[in-house]
């Protein structure tokens, strides 16, 4: 979303060759309200100021006929991270339509015809302002309306279908989008499905029927919308799982689904049933539950569905019996919507399109911060990074909330002193919230502060008492604290509740490692499905030892996480092995470093091992030599299990990897991967049209060579975003 348009406080740069031209150009946005405006008669000069300042909005001839032109400078936009923001019209000669469709696939919002007068471009340039804020200030929309206009004026109808089909799987549950498919399909004889898409949205939204009155008549004919086979996946959903005791209910949202033509629907009246079919591997798109359910209650219900695999499908509460002491587990949880009961259709269809927009492309604040956590828990930073860059520059978001997304991305990158002085920070301007507490009692236990990390959740856990996964953590503390009969005692009440929980067997080899009882926690952890967990927060907890100068302990806890790990389990071995080295390479301690890492590299299975052989290489070298051995501080210990087999066996957890270290020199990424919707069309539009023209104008590379004023300057603006909300 631009909605740094909103205020017209953005830079606006005009390009026109023609004195008089930039200066109409200039005279007629500044009247749209812009008062910085600046008119440049090339491109290059346009780029130098862009090489300087932050530029928002860049209005230009094509100088189709130039090296320098201005398909070059949105191939520069898509390439570099400083011109993300960056949005960009056109302004065309007679001739120079064909060239457009492949202007929109590098992210164009607008174009408009020359010659111009002052009256015909400023009715021009006021449309777009009423459609940008008519699509909310999202330029994807603004970009697809102006597109839509281009290929119809080339008569270039499979091409328009091609990329209505596209923006509609982008915006699901979209009416007015779908409804923009009915032109292209009639226009390329696909009449059927247009009737079908005609009929189905006058059953889903009757507030419709008279646009879709009205296509029927101009593309139809008027023609019968009789029922043909099959409807449109509206919304994009495979499968859904319906869990609800009341046939009435099933049947309601059963019949609706079907017309938003989702293909695989799944009715439960319990929640045993349906957690048993989630564990058979098949994770839905969608849950929608009740929240008082047979044989497995709602939450309990909540917390095993994700435990089995549904963590990162949206979950809609349908009830009428959410009390207001639930709503705070509701939220942690990560519940995208909740609906109250009797069921108005309406209202239900409206609340599910409004979940899966939200879910693929969030906007609002909870939605946002929702995402965040849930692509930070599955440790997609790249991902979650996008949504913070938007979430931090919304002047709408306060400065507590802010603070514990930093708090939890700093979390997240290993930081806990910075997540831990944010979480602080947080509660100061925005009070203590469950997602504050419960950060600075991960972040604390990190810290080896246990006394003050038990406080948080146990404050936590006073909001929303039906978190099984914080009881857990709860009972690890006291075992750290050196109680174990209370965390036996916690365990066994969650056990109680949930007897076949992932997270309280964890928990149990946790508690057991800790008490010095291996054997035990090895027969736990050979039931385990994984136990890259346990042994993840075993290696927490050895470098947290370190970090705090409790060397020796660190080891020994390194020592017994070895013993305890079941001997099927060599991959896991290896890298323990591996980290324990890394710990007595740090203590200049080279002969016990070779002893593990002899013992890493003889696993071959174990994806840390290529790493093991170079740093044995290094550690035999100084022991011949008689030296110390001093290893980088990017070494680290692969504190995640999960993690290390990941970034090790593949390119894409590398280059995460090196992005995790990008991320923690900075609070607020300045600049990530262009995902599709960030810029325009981009990413989702991609022309098939052919066109030499465009060929030559893209052979050559313009030279971009932004300075460090850019990044001072989005610093400082990102800090006066801070400080003043």
């Amino acid at each position: 979303m631009d909605s740094y348009f909103k205020d017209r406080s953005a830079k606006v740069l005009v390009v026109d060759s023609s004195g008089a031209s930039r200066t109409l150009l200039t005279e007629v946005i500044r009247g749209l309200g812009f008062a910085d405006v600046l008119g440049v008669p090339t491109l290059k000069d346009a780029l130098g100021v862009m090489e300087v300042e932050p530029v928002r909005w860049l209005i230009s001839s094509l100088f189709a006929e130039q090296t320098e032109n201005l398909m070059q400078v949105m191939k520069l936009q898509i390439s570099h991270p400083e011109l993300r923001a960056l949005r960009v019209s056109a302004l065309i000669e007679e001739g120079e339509m064909d060239l457009l469709p492949f202007a929109f696939e590098k992210g164009l919002i607008s174009y408009h015809r020359k010659p111009f007068t002052k009256d015909s471009l400023s009715g021009e340039l006021k449309d777009l302002f009423v459609r940008y804020e008519h699509f909310n200030w999202n330029s994807s929309l603004l970009g697809g309306s102006y597109l839509r206009q281009c290929l119809m004026q080339l008569n270039e109808y499979p091409e328009l279908l091609s990329f209505e089909r596209q923006l509609t799987k982008f915006f699901p549950g979209d009416f007015v989008q779908l409804l923009n498919l009915i032109p292209p399909l009639v226009k390329t004889g696909k009449n059927d499905e247009a009737k079908s898409i005609l009929l189905q949205v006058s059953k889903v939204d009757p507030s419709l029927e008279v646009q879709v009155k009205a296509l029927a008549a101009t593309y139809l004919g008027g023609a019968s919308l009789d029922a043909p086979d099959g409807s449109v996946n509206i919304l994009g959903l495979k499968t859904v799982v319906v869990v609800d005791s009341d046939s009435i209910v099933q049947n309601e949202i059963k019949a609706s689904l079907a017309e938003m033509g989702v293909e695989n629907i799944q009715v439960f009246d319990d929640g045993q049933a349906a957690i048993e079919y989630i564990k058979t591997g098949n994770i839905p798109d969608l849950v929608i539950q009740e929240w008082r359910i047979p044989r497995l209650t709602g939450p309990l219900f909540l917390q095993k569905a994700q435990e089995e695999g549904a963590r990162g499908s949206p979950f809609v509460l349908i009830s009428s019996l959410v009390q207001k002491e639930d709503i705070p587990f509701v939220r942690e949880m990560g519940v995208a919507h909740v609906m109250a009961k009797p069921l108005q259709r309406k209202d239900f269809i409206q609340g599910l399109i409004w979940t899966i927009q939200q879910d693929r492309q969030p906007t609002e604040q909870s939605t946002m911060e929702r995402k965040m956590r849930q692509l930070l828990s599955e440790r997609k930073l790249e991902e979650a990074s996008s949504i913070k860059e938007r979430f931090m520059i919304d002047t709408g978001i306060s400065l507590g909330a802010k603070e514990t997304i930093e708090a939890e991305f700093a979390y997240y990158q290993g930081d806990f002193e910075t997540a831990r002085d944010f979480g602080i920070e947080a509660i100061k301007h925005a009070g203590e919230s469950i997602f504050i507490l419960n950060l600075l009692g991960k972040t604390l236990i990190s810290l080896r502060d246990f006394q003050t990390a038990l406080k948080c959740f146990q404050k936590a856990q006073s909001l929303a008492p039906m978190n099984l996964e914080r009881l857990c953590q709860i009972a690890e503390i006291h075992s750290e604290l050196g109680d174990n009969d209370k965390a036996r005692e916690l365990l066994e009440q969650v056990h109680d509740l949930d007897p076949d929980s992932q997270k309280v067997q964890e928990s149990q080899a946790k508690v057991a490692i800790n008490e010095g009882e291996l054997n035990t926690a090895k027969k736990i952890m050979s039931q385990l499905r994984a136990i890259e967990n346990v042994v993840s927060y075993m290696n927490n907890q050895a470098v947290a030892m370190a970090r705090c100068g409790m060397i020796d302990e660190g080891l020994n806890q390194y020592s017994k996480t070895l013993e305890a790990i079941p001997e099927d389990k060599l991959d896991i071995k290896g890298i323990v092995e591996y980290n324990m080295s890394l710990a007595f390479v740090r203590s200049q301690r080279l002969p016990e470093a070779k002893q593990h890492l002899t013992a890493a590299v003889s696993y071959p299975q174990s994806k840390i091992n290529a790493k093991a052989q170079n740093l044995l290489r290094k550690v035999n070298q100084a022991i011949e030599k008689g030296v110390q051995l001093n290893i980088a501080k990017t070494a680290a210990p692969e504190t995640s299990a999960a993690a290390a087999l990941a970034t090790a066996s593949s390119t894409e957890g590398k280059a995460a990897e090196e992005n995790i270290q990008e991320l923690n020199r900075s609070r607020v990424v300045a600049a990530v991967e262009s995902k599709p919707g960030d810029m325009a069309c981009f990413m989702i539009y991609v022309a098939s049209l052919q066109n030499a023209k465009i060929t030559k104008m893209l052979e050559h590379n313009l030279r971009f060579n932004p300075r460090k004023a850019i990044e001072r300057q989005e610093s400082m603006g990102a800090d006066r975003l801070l400080a003043s909300s």
